[in-house]
């Protein structure tokens, strides 16, 4: 059961803010606990400034009922971590050497001989005129369609 102690109240008001439920009014210069609405939370003790709210439990009386006795619990066995062996010295020091070696020296290499290589050599499927309707890519020297047409009429005499 939560209370307050009169004496040391001074009214602020700050665990009328603190309580959750709302059960703590100031009324006259002095907070009150409605007792109905209070859970026992007691987050008005630990707001009051003044500690002028104070918790009261009760002690079970002989012809009450008393409280589930709970069983022990028997101790569940823990077995240890299992201990991987650990490598011996210098056992795995070159293959991490290696591939130090390999991400700092080779690895950028390839990436820049790749990526000259696209710029020489486009992918035809993304070169020009690939996807369009009505225009056909197909490689070589003259390029599209009607090209050998063209070319016997600019040897002639037009």
């Amino acid at each position: 059961m939560v209370y307050v102690d009169e004496s040391l109240c001074v009214g602020c008001g700050v665990c009328a803010e603190a309580c959750p439920t709302g059960a703590i009014r100031v009324v006259g210069g002095v907070a009150q606990v409605e007792q109905s609405l209070c859970r026992e939370c007691e987050a008005c003790m630990q707001a009051c400034p003044r500690g002028a709210i104070l918790s009261l439990r009760e002690p079970v009386r002989a012809g009450d009922s008393a409280p589930a006795r709970v069983p022990e619990s028997t101790p569940i066995p823990v077995q240890p971590p299992v201990q991987f062996p650990q490598p011996a010295a210098g056992a795995g020091s070159w293959l991490g050497a290696a591939f130090d070696f390999v991400g700092r020296e080779i690895a950028p290499r390839v990436e820049a001989f790749l990526e000259n290589r696209q710029q020489r050599y486009p992918d035809p499927a993304t070169s020009r005129g690939a996807g369009v309707p009505g225009r056909a890519s197909y490689g070589g020297r003259r390029g599209g369609r009607g090209s050998r047409r063209q070319g016997r009429r600019r040897r002639g005499r037009w």
